[in-house]
């Protein structure tokens, strides 16, 4: 097993553990719930993320300390977080954290276009690694994909029973990607935060450099139970995924994780999961597709043959890269201003499609377009690709994440209307 540079022990051992919530209609009664139950020992920052009227003061720091004996602190400029401590966002701010220091900002986007949730989400997960994440009532889908980055940057995420929420949209959304590790009324998921808490408490102070044969154990039983190896898998890599096993199943030593891996069949799938974790959008890396633009595809067109183009992209989870470097293709078409038949075939996971779907998906084995009439061959997709769809997916939704010209029927976004 090949050595990383930095594992996720480091992180936690550095910062504040943070626990951050998210929600919008209907949350300050289920956040008054919350701070009534959560014990004020835990040793978290809880920071709030709430859907705010821009142009109006708010209460809610107030409102919430009263529900509660931690100090609560609405962010105004950079404060230091601090253990058992509650912290609100402002009115038209957006948050972010590097290291244990949390700002409040102006937003990036303008009105329609925000998702404060998703942003401080991802601020924890590129720039801590780590952490709780919590998607409260609320209508759209704020937080969705903002849990995707914190469950694959190594945290735990929590999410509140649709059937308990006020406005169940943003738990739904938050569910149907699959990142969600608990799912319960307000009740449960304090217990287990609580316990989640202590784990984590605990797995910070472990010696990771002394845990080379338990990580052994665990690669040859995932093995023997789902026929990958990962044994050639970054170090660093595979302890992130196993300390987030840990503090999920409140398991508080690498030796007890692997005896429990042996012991129960169904955590090799969770492990196994975890380490397939994919997270995948349109465009994701700008500078990358840009490359592949210049480089690859403008050189392909320079020696068009008659059969026209054929793509093949393998691990692309849920299809956004396929279906961007089909879009990538299409705008080469129109610059050049020729037709080519263009034919392109992802490699698309079957379950995160039934997750995103909630129901069986068939695999997208081809599908053929070209550049005049860009409609691809399969039921994932009502709406035909042409050049114009990618300025749309980047200029309509801020996130670039899911594009309603594209997929309007993807699932990811509830209520398109609430973001785009």
């Amino acid at each position: 097993m090949s050595d990383g540079s930095a594992g996720s022990g480091a992180n936690m051992q550095r910062f504040t553990p943070v626990c951050a919530i998210g929600a919008s209609a209907g949350g300050v009664s289920a956040l008054r719930s919350f701070f009534r139950q959560i014990p004020d020992d835990l040793g978290l920052a809880y920071v709030v993320i709430v859907h705010l009227a821009p142009d109006h003061p708010s209460l809610l720091s107030e409102i919430l300390a009263a529900c509660t004996s931690m100090p609560v602190h609405q962010v105004h400029d950079g404060p230091a977080l601090k253990p058992n401590c509650v912290y609100v966002i402002s009115p038209d701010r957006e948050l972010v954290i590097e290291g244990d220091s949390i700002a409040a900002r102006p937003f990036t986007e303008p009105r329609g276009h925000r998702a404060p949730i998703d942003m401080f989400f991802r601020s924890i997960a590129a720039g801590r690694g780590d952490g709780l994440a919590v998607v409260m009532t609320g209508a759209g889908s704020d937080g969705a994909i903002g849990i995707r980055s914190i469950k694959e940057a190594g945290g735990v995420v929590f999410v509140q029973e649709p059937a308990e929420a006020g406005f169940p949209s943003m738990p739904h959304s938050a569910i149907a990607t699959g990142a969600a590790d608990f799912v319960g009324p307000i009740a449960r998921l304090v217990e287990r935060i609580g316990e989640v808490a202590r784990s984590k408490e605990a797995v910070r102070s472990l010696d990771e450099g002394g845990a080379a044969n338990d990580l052994r154990r665990i690669t040859t039983f995932l093995r023997a139970r789902t026929g990958h190896d990962f044994s050639s898998y970054k170090r660093a890599t595979v302890m992130r995924r196993v300390l987030r096993r840990m503090q999920v199943n409140r398991i508080t030593s690498i030796a007890e994780y692997a005896d429990y891996l042996k012991s129960t069949p169904e955590e090799a799938q969770d492990l196994f999961g975890d380490l397939l974790i994919s997270v995948t959008m349109f465009f994701r890396d700008n500078d990358a597709f840009a490359s592949l633009a210049r480089c690859a595809i403008a050189p392909i067109f320079d020696n068009l043959e008659e059969e026209g183009i054929r793509a093949w992209v393998a691990g692309c989870a849920t299809g956004e890269e396929a279906y961007s470097l089909a879009i990538l293709m299409l705008e080469e078409a129109e610059r050049r201003k020729v037709q080519v038949p263009i034919q392109f075939s992802p490699a698309i996971s079957t379950r995160a499609l039934w997750r995103r779907a909630g129901r069986a998906a068939t695999p997208i084995r081809s599908v053929p377009m070209s550049a005049t009439s860009a409609s691809p061959a399969t039921s994932t997709t009502t709406a035909p690709i042409t050049a114009s769809t990618r300025r749309s997916a980047t200029a309509s939704c801020s996130r670039r994440t899911a594009c309603c010209a594209i997929r309007p029927s993807c699932g990811w976004i509830s209520s398109p209307a609430a973001t785009c």
